[in-house]
């Protein structure tokens, strides 16, 4: 269904499409499914087939971490990095909670 939503398409190109989708997508799109909503982790809006192709609507993020690192002309500060650290370490451990 349409919302109106800016999401981000995750497209996972099947290459032996006889085959089916490949285990470690499934488990990607399982683990996704049955995740609690918690902010430092993407929240799966839908999966579709498309083509000899999976895609994944996500939450749409502006950038990610590598880009950030990488547009910065100067390191991180200790607080920056520190604050960093924080949320991607407790997505992680929301992750783990839930196998």
């Amino acid at each position: 269904p349409q919302t109106g939503e800016l999401v981000a398409l995750k497209k996972v190109p099947l290459r032996r499409p006889e085959e089916g989708v490949p285990p470690q997508t499934l488990r990607e799109i399982k683990a996704l499914r049955e995740m609690e909503e918690h902010p430092h982790v993407l929240r799966l809006r839908a999966a579709f087939a498309q083509g000899p192709a999976v895609v994944l609507a996500l939450d749409f993020l502006v950038g990610d971490l590598g880009g950030l690192l990488r547009g910065t002309p100067t390191p991180l500060s200790p607080p920056r990095v520190r604050a960093l650290m924080a949320m991607t370490l407790r997505g992680l451990g929301h992750c783990h909670k839930h196998h």
